[in-house]
């Protein structure tokens, strides 16, 4: 599906990033995973190596840094002579707290990580596809479309994701590449048993507010960005595809509310 293809992976070390790796190395791409944990990332790299992925490289970079990024992007595409998909991941839910009691660091800290790395990243990858083309693929958040209690400036920098994804692939689409969105729900990640401090009944009342009745899984957030990735998905562009079992046709996940359950 994604034979010799090279696709970076950004903030590839841990739960939908990690998944997205191996699962681009399963289809046979050339897998450049990058995270700020060097050796997080080497791991990753060797499990999409086993997974069956034509070649893999590991590399730091900080999204934060647009120099790491611009950095981050041409090692890949020196080493690999082109850049042909990438996966910007990289995001973190920072302190979840009602806005009147966030703090200037609390904004800036989540903002840096989520919408400008996602910026850097696709103006980095952009250039490196040029005239080739290539296909982008942003992980936004239900958070994207909603507002979410005690999260605020996370789902403003989902939010932000959103518009620079569908800016991105209007200006783009006419020289051949494609950038589209997904926008999971809850997924069984670190990030998820974090929002959801380890409450068991917290995680099952949030479970249930998926109509599905649980969580996703990384991988099957990984299955539909490979397919964004592939020439399965040749002329959807511009688009965000919903990886929640449902919620999105539903009023919310409303993790407080959960916790309070």
């Amino acid at each position: 599906m994604l034979q010799d293809r090279v696709i970076l992976v950004v903030g590839g070390s841990t739960g939908i990033g990690r998944a997205t790796a191996i699962a681009c190395g399963q289809a046979g791409a050339i897998v450049v995973v990058g995270a700020r944990d060097h050796a997080k990332a080497e791991e990753v790299a060797t499990e999409a190596a086993s997974a069956g992925a034509a070649r893999t490289l590991a590399l730091p970079v900080d999204v934060r840094s647009s120099d790491e990024v611009d950095a981050f992007v041409s090692k890949a595409t020196d080493t690999f002579g082109r850049l042909d998909g990438a996966v910007n991941n990289a995001g973190i839910e920072g302190r979840m707290a009602p806005m009147h009691d966030l703090t200037d660091a609390d904004y800036a800290e989540i903002m840096d990580v989520n919408a400008r790395g996602v910026f850097f990243a696709m103006r980095a990858e952009i250039a490196a596809m040029g005239a080739a083309g290539g296909a982008i693929v942003n992980v936004g958040s239900v958070g994207s479309f909603t507002g979410l209690v005690g999260q605020s400036v996370y789902a403003a920098s989902k939010h932000a994701v959103w518009a620079l994804t569908r800016s991105a692939a209007v200006e783009n689409a006419g020289r051949g590449i494609r950038i589209n969105m997904i926008a999971p729900a809850g997924t069984e990640t670190p990030m998820l048993h974090r929002v959801l401090q380890g409450n068991v009944e917290a995680m099952r009342s949030a479970a249930r507010m998926h109509p599905i009745g649980r969580f996703g899984t990384p991988e099957e957030s990984a299955a539909a960005i490979v397919w964004l990735l592939s020439d399965a998905s040749s002329f959807v562009c511009g688009q965000s595809i919903g990886v929640d079992g449902g919620y999105s046709a539903t009023l919310g996940f409303n993790p407080q509310a959960a916790l309070a359950d």
